[in-house]
């Protein structure tokens, strides 16, 4: 949250950003030692393949908030308004959920086993089941919400008309969704005029 925040805010204070960074590189560094050193002292079982999944899970977690950061600081220094910034956000994040929902599935199955074949439990039972709700039912819910939400977005975006140069140069004004000047926009059905990414982003939140 906090690499996000500065991220989006175009904070110039140097430390802060180096700070935030240097507990990102911890928490990849970290989990790759640990692996390494877990993998070469241990023999494989459902214990290290739990360890090696969670720590694999923080460390693309990392990465994907990194690159997000990292569109973030380049559209700061963007003169121009950036349309496609929010696809590549949105694509880099469904990444890192779908490998999230990937080692969540792993974990549950890797728990099954241990259950059923090594040390089971009414307590291992019941975590699972949590597990199962929150990591696996209620992210594959979500992110379906989102990926129709964006689909239903992208149709009725579409389905605006695109404003002409000849428009926009009688316009002559900013979007009132971000203040940013008009090279392109949609017009809606009440004549206004916004950036239509700006539009999208708005229809995620509400759908009229």
């Amino acid at each position: 949250p906090m690499l996000m925040s500065l991220s989006a805010s175009h904070n110039p204070n140097t430390h802060r950003h180096v700070r935030a960074l240097c507990v990102c590189a911890f928490l990849v560094i970290f989990p790759v030692v640990l692996l390494c050193y877990l993998w070469s002292n241990h023999t494989i079982s459902t214990w290290l393949l739990a360890v090696s999944a969670f720590s694999i899970e923080v460390i693309v977690k990392v990465f994907v908030s990194l690159m997000v950061y990292s569109l973030f600081l380049i559209d700061a220094y963007r003169t121009t308004f950036w349309e496609k910034l929010d696809d590549y956000v949105y694509y880099i994040r469904a990444f890192g959920n779908t490998i999230e929902f990937s080692f969540g599935i792993f974990l549950f199955f890797n728990g099954a086993w241990i259950l059923l074949f090594e040390s089971g439990g009414a307590i291992r039972a019941l975590m699972m089941c949590i597990h199962a709700y929150f990591n696996i039912w209620c992210e594959a819910r979500a992110g379906w919400s989102v990926f129709m939400k964006r689909r239903t977005a992208v149709n009725k975006i579409n389905s605006l008309p695109e404003a002409s140069n000849a428009q926009l140069q009688s316009l002559d004004d900013v979007c009132a969704i971000c203040y940013q000047e008009m090279t392109s926009a949609k017009i809606t059905r009440c004549n206004h005029y916004f950036h239509g990414v700006c539009l999208r982003k708005w229809l995620y939140v509400q759908d009229r």
